[in-house]
């Protein structure tokens, strides 16, 4: 199987050779393609954590709240920031551009 990967891939290997990419197509192509067994193992299909199922479950329910804000106190008081920072931002650059056109 990794003999036919390698096959596939390199013609895309040598094109990227090509337009100056610093590794070697034969450095890339003798890499593994396979997944450790480890990360086999936290990826088998059907497989779902209870935390996960509850986080599942938060996340998914249909309450009226945006999903970037169901994460909680925290999740609320950092975009309350990022928004204050946009709008910071956005006073400055006008501030600033103000100031050019004005002087």
């Amino acid at each position: 199987m990794q003999r036919t990967l390698i096959s596939k891939f390199c013609p895309l290997l040598c094109d990227i050779s090509r337009c100056g990419s610093i590794a070697s197509p034969m450095l890339v192509a003798s890499r593994s393609f396979q997944a450790s067994p480890h990360l086999k193992q936290q990826m088998a299909p059907g497989k779902l954590t209870p935390k996960m199922a509850k986080l599942q479950k938060k996340f998914q329910t249909d309450n009226g709240t945006p999903v970037f804000l169901k994460g909680g106190v925290a999740d609320g008081v950092l975009y309350r920031f990022t928004l204050f920072l946009c709008v910071l931002g956005t006073i400055g650059d006008v501030w600033l551009w103000l100031g050019y056109i004005i002087a």
